[in-house]
């Protein structure tokens, strides 16, 4: 038996189907690639940004140096010193103590300045007061600095 509801007979409307937009997609593309240049040039400058070279980072860290008292001063250039050394000619040079350590200091930056110079507080007596100490604080201080800046590294 048929429905007497007029509306029974009624369906719901279908639009056609619309094509899909390529630009749509262009645009997604677009967006996707600069992320990933992006992505791929911080990667890049992270992985392969030129180091520091080991003159400019040791002549840094001896200038944040000059402003500590003395004691305190010697201890970080003679930490500094074993870093450089550590650097050019390994953990077995840098380990050394005494006058071998004076020679390797001569050795590896080219003067005889720790063997027979004021630089000998760094080989054989960090913490003892060395005569003169007054003008020989100076002298260290230039010659280090002078010694630094030619390295080659």
């Amino acid at each position: 038996m048929p429905s007497t509801d007029p509306l029974d007979g009624l369906r719901g409307l279908h639009l056609p189907e619309q094509p899909a937009s390529f630009w749509s997609d262009i645009w997604l593309s677009a967006a996707v690639g600069l992320l990933a240049a992006l992505a791929a040039a911080i990667a890049i400058r992270v992985l392969f940004r030129p180091k520091q070279s080991l003159r400019v980072s040791a002549l840094d860290a001896l200038h944040r140096a000059k402003d500590l008292p003395e004691p305190d001063r010697r201890v970080a250039q003679a930490a500094l010193l074993r870093r450089v050394v550590r650097t050019i000619d390994g953990d077995e040079a840098a380990r050394r103590e005494g006058l071998a350590w004076g020679e390797t200091l001569d050795r590896v930056l080219r003067t005889d300045f720790f063997t027979s110079g004021a630089g000998q507080v760094f080989a054989t007596g960090l913490y003892v007061r060395p005569d003169g100490a007054g003008e020989a604080e100076g002298e260290i201080d230039r010659r280090l600095a002078a010694l630094i800046s030619g390295l080659r590294r």
